[in-house]
């Protein structure tokens, strides 16, 4: 047999397997030249003892099949047809049939009996059918055979499954399984979802829905009826968001209908992350998921483009929970990092649109440069001196380090000197009484020789040597300020060594 053939052969049997028989009329059917009738039968049966004359089986086999029964277009049901094939006995009068579901344990009997002028067949095999037992798409059947009289060794039974909505000639015929087909567009500026309906039931009522799917489709809140009369099968479902989990759901406006699903929108992955929330009272940052995913998140800061430093002790996995941090520093360099499968994504949510609740500056006022910090709460910020190497990283210098109590809608002022003016070192300032904060560091600083502020990053033996060099009337007026300016403030820092 050439390829062609085979194929041929190969799709024939596709299309073969996915056509179910039709049928006009329920009835009974048996071999040529055996007499029978059927009815339908319900009683319990006892079986008796089988009779010694009886020494070979009875029931050879069972075919079990399903066929469909169609009133017009689109009012098709579906029904078992059983055949059973044995080889005659004397003994034997009839045959009844029982179907049984598994999942409800209905049972349904039919009994096809023999007439007496049948003895000619003694000792062949004839089969015997009916085709009309109801049954529902998807349904696991029990078949069982027995003879009439019941004999109680003469039995045969086997297991069915009937065709689902996957079988495309059940999918076009069966009510429950027409769930029609979906198309969309979508209006970006509106934000719609227009959506058209082909394929439906044209004598039902059609639902549309948004949801977002997770082990069940959870609807948005987006919802719209199609009425049967109306021509335009068509409808308009307003969206917030395009996520990767939203569906456009709809079913026939019928007991049992199959619901069809469009979920067009799954590369849409970086929707996901819109979610995050700070609660300004509970200083609390969370992100709740709006589809099922499986992400490890970290909180990370950032002071250059696309570089984003974990914060420690700060990783969690999510796996469609929400995602809390408490003690949070709203500080616009702290950021979320997702991290899936598929990649890495940073969101900062305090980078537009939010006043920090302190910052931290560097100004110039004839010709010193100052740090200015000004603050919207009463809080503690370390201040320290490091040393920035190649890498991202500021590594703190612990000689150099000092505590500041900031005071609400205050404002401190630190004097800078040369000490600090090189190319590779940084003031750096972070919030201590949050249990997430992010440094905030000034590099790259410009300074004057002279002291003078609240607080003081300062050298001790600079300031000696140039008083040393200055005339007696200089020396006495740079005193005077100083005492004037530290009668206000309230501590010298650490870094003023003698």
């Amino acid at each position: 047999m050439n390829f062609i053939a085979l194929a041929a052969c190969l799709v024939s049997s596709v299309l073969a397997w996915n056509e179910i028989e039709r049928i006009q009329e329920c009835g009974h059917q048996c071999s040529e030249g055996l007499h029978c009738k059927s009815k339908a039968h319900s009683s319990v049966s006892f079986c008796k003892r089988l009779p010694k004359v009886i020494t070979e089986p009875v029931f050879q086999s069972v075919n079990i099949s399903t066929v469909m029964k169609c009133e017009k277009r689109q009012m098709c049901s579906l029904h078992l047809k059983i055949m059973g094939i044995l080889r005659f006995d004397e003994n034997i009068r009839g045959v009844k049939m029982c179907s049984m579901s598994l999942g409800t344990s209905n049972e349904q009997c039919h009994i096809i009996s023999f007439k007496a002028t049948d003895r000619k067949l003694i000792g062949q095999e004839v089969h015997v059918q009916y085709n009309c037992f109801d049954v529902v798409i998807g349904e696991q059947v029990d078949v069982t055979l027995k003879t009439i009289p019941y004999y109680c060794d003469l039995r045969l039974s086997q297991s069915y499954h009937v065709q689902d909505c996957t079988n495309k000639d059940v999918r076009h015929n069966i009510p429950q399984c027409i769930a029609g087909k979906l198309d969309y567009t979508v209006e970006v500026e509106r934000k719609l979802l227009s959506v058209q309906v082909t394929e439906l039931l044209d004598y039902k009522d059609y639902h549309l829905r948004l949801c977002h799917k997770w082990y069940s489709c959870q609807s948005t809140g987006s919802y719209a009826l199609i009425k049967r009369e109306n021509p335009m099968k068509n409808a308009t479902l307003p969206y917030s968001r395009l996520y990767p989990c939203l569906c456009i759901e709809g079913w026939s406006s019928m007991e049992d209908a199959s619901r069809i699903q469009l979920c067009p929108f799954k590369n849409n992955t970086e929707e996901l992350w819109s979610g995050i929330t700070y609660n300004s009272a509970a200083q609390e940052l969370s992100w709740k998921p709006v589809c099922p995913i499986d992400a490890k998140i970290n909180l990370c800061w950032t002071s250059r483009e696309n570089l984003c430093l974990d914060l420690a002790n700060t990783s969690q996995d999510v796996h469609g929970s929400t995602v809390k941090y408490a003690q949070v520093d709203p500080n616009p360099s702290l950021c979320m990092k997702f991290t899936t499968e598929a990649g890495s994504w940073i969101k900062c949510p305090f980078s537009k649109d939010y006043f920090p609740a302190w910052d931290m500056k560097v100004i110039s006022t004839h010709g010193q440069q100052q740090i200015v910090i000004t603050s919207q709460i009463s809080t503690v910020v370390s201040l320290s001196l490091c040393k920035k190497g190649e890498s991202f990283l500021c590594d703190p210098e612990e000689d150099y380090l000092i505590s500041i109590l900031l005071d609400k809608s205050n404002t401190t002022i630190v004097n800078l000197t040369n000490e600090v003016c090189k190319p590779n070192v940084c003031i750096q300032a972070r919030r201590l009484d949050a249990k997430y904060s992010a440094p905030v560091q000034k590099c790259k600083l410009q300074c004057s020789q002279v002291i003078h502020g609240k607080g003081q990053i300062c050298n001790k033996t600079n300031v000696w040597m140039m008083a040393l060099s200055l005339v007696i009337l200089t020396a006495f007026i740079v005193a005077a300020i100083i005492g004037s300016v530290m009668l206000k403030g309230k501590f010298c820092s650490p870094f003023y060594r003698g």
